[in-house]
């Protein structure tokens, strides 16, 4: 393989990425757990219930559920770094477009679906990036970059109160919108796998010719690349056709040998493709590149539309559980501080005091991302237990908060629920990874991230109307407690979930045996 030099894994460029994710998730989630704050300036500004307020953020969790899968496959095949940059200059413009404030429903549509279809450009795309970038420090890293949203949970609040006090609610929505926009810049430190490697590969007929297999067969499936090999690791020997079943899944980087040939799988921009050296590469002529390249083109969009309508991931039971458990916690745990502020204005405090809560919560969930980022590399429990232990033990502080009417018990009970909020943040990711293996983790996000989006999209007018309903905000922090509890409880599960999935696919190869 003709390589420029190795990817630099857990070192060098990768600490750029998680300082650009950093910034992504300062802006996205600093704004978007602000939005309880927002949506009671709704609620006065245009006369209208707590629930339709809501339905701003709904429909932005509806964008996000559609266009999260989507913009997570479309990182894939031209690159993060555009997605995440066009992403943020579309939520940053709908952000500012919302201040003209002509009517609640057109605050729906540019501040609601705008905005959703950015976060959904931002989010899923840098988790790939550091699952790409690190390895031996991949919970540190994930849990220093999502620290970057409990610090915007800890300065925007106040901030955004600040400004509406100051410039009212039409020029604070066109400053965050700004505010916003600098994820684009973030989003342009997401140097892509490929920069590590020859870009005048052709991959398809020298593979074949490596291998010894025809075309047809020489397709590899996402969800089927489990393994990688250790790059250390000298195949030269080996004078058999390679098993991509033998790849070890957590190697470094993707390279092997066969035949004395290096190779290189999984790269970010089409992890199905492989790559190798060529010695005869120089002797294309100019009408044989162009048509290369077409035909590179033209099998790319056909790969996105393809991979659109692929849902096969879905047929592992492990990862059908990983849904489940994914869309129950982050239901509780997102809902959960949107309507914070609101519940502490029905209590009587202040405008500030509410802001002051996101805040305490965002500088707990620092330190529980920080600490769960350490701890999680540590390797002293399977990290699922560590995600299952916080999402159980925040659904009962959510509980408590409830019937909390006093405002240092409010105070306590959110900064718990700031703390152990952040371990389940900062350790999902790389639980997604552990569970179903670094090849298959952008399809199955992309479907994680459908998933926790319905939430999302539906949680908000729900539970508005229930607070509507109601008059109170009591059942609202019930139903969120009630479903990270059951999430938590279902995670526990998983080894049981995991043995019969390995029954099962031991059974399918007896049938094929046979």
């Amino acid at each position: 393989m003709s390589v420029r030099q190795s990817v630099p894994m857990d070192t060098g460029w990768a600490w750029m990425i998680c300082l650009g994710y950093f910034v992504s998730v300062f802006c996205m989630v600093g704004i978007g757990k602000s939005f309880g704050i927002l949506m009671e300036e709704f609620v006065d500004y245009f006369n209208v219930s707590v629930a339709e307020a809501a339905l701003v953020m709904g429909v932005s969790g509806g964008m996000y559920t559609v266009a999260a899968p989507v913009c997570v496959l479309a990182g894939q095949h031209f690159t993060q770094r555009k997605v995440v940059m066009v992403g943020a200059f579309v939520g940053g413009l709908g952000l500012s477009l919302a201040g003209l404030l002509l009517s609640i429903e057109w605050v729906i549509l540019t501040s609601g679906a705008m905005l959703g279809f950015g976060n959904a450009c931002i989010f899923g795309n840098g988790l790939v990036m550091l699952g790409h970038y690190f390895k031996k420090r991949r919970s540190l890293a994930n849990g220093l970059a999502l620290s970057g949203a409990s610090i915007g949970m800890f300065a925007v609040p106040p901030l955004l109160q600040y400004l509406l006090d100051t410039y009212s609610l039409r020029g604070t929505m066109i400053i965050i919108g700004g505010m916003y926009m600098n994820a684009a810049l973030a989003g342009a430190l997401y140097r892509p796998v490929s920069h590590y490697t020859d870009p005048k590969v052709d991959t398809k007929s020298e593979t074949n010719k490596l291998l010894g297999t025809e075309p047809a067969e020489n397709h590899v499936e996402l969800g089927t690349v489990r393994k990688h090999v250790d790059s250390g690791e000298n195949h030269g020997d080996q004078q058999k056709p390679f098993d991509f079943d033998d790849i070890d899944r957590d190697a470094e980087d993707y390279k092997f040998k066969i035949n004395n040939q290096d190779v290189l799988i999984g790269s970010v921009d089409s992890l199905h493709s492989i790559a190798l050296k060529t010695e005869d590469q120089s002797k294309l002529n100019v009408a044989d590149k162009g048509n290369k390249k077409k035909n590179r083109i033209t099998n790319k969009c056909l790969q996105f539309i393809v991979g659109l309508l692929d849902f096969s991931v879905l047929k592992n039971f492990v990862v059908d559980m990983f849904v489940v458990v994914s869309f129950l916690i982050f239901f509780g745990h997102f809902n959960f501080v949107l309507f914070m502020p609101a519940t502490a204005s029905d209590r009587g405090y202040s405008k500030y005091d509410k802001a002051f809560l996101v805040s305490i919560s965002g500088i707990c969930d620092l330190v529980g991302r920080i600490l769960v980022g350490v701890a999680g590399d540590l390797h002293f429990c399977a990290r699922y237990k560590i995600l299952a232990t916080a999402s159980l033990l925040f659904s009962l502080v959510i509980f408590g908060f409830a019937f909390a009417t006093q405002y240092w018990l409010m105070g306590i009970l959110v900064g718990l629920y700031g703390f152990l909020g952040g371990c389940y943040v900062a350790i999902n990711a790389p639980v997604l990874i552990d569970l179903v293996g670094l090849a298959a983790m952008p399809k199955v996000l992309g479907v994680v991230l459908f998933i926790q989006g319905l939430g999302a999209a539906f949680g908000q007018p729900l539970l508005g109307a229930i607070r509507d309903i109601e008059g109170s905000f009591v059942s609202v922090h019930i139903v969120c407690s009630a479903s990270a509890l059951l999430g938590s409880m279902l995670l526990f599960f998983y080894p049981m979930v995991e043995r019969l999935q390995k029954r099962r696919e031991n059974n399918i190869n007896i049938i094929v045996e046979a």
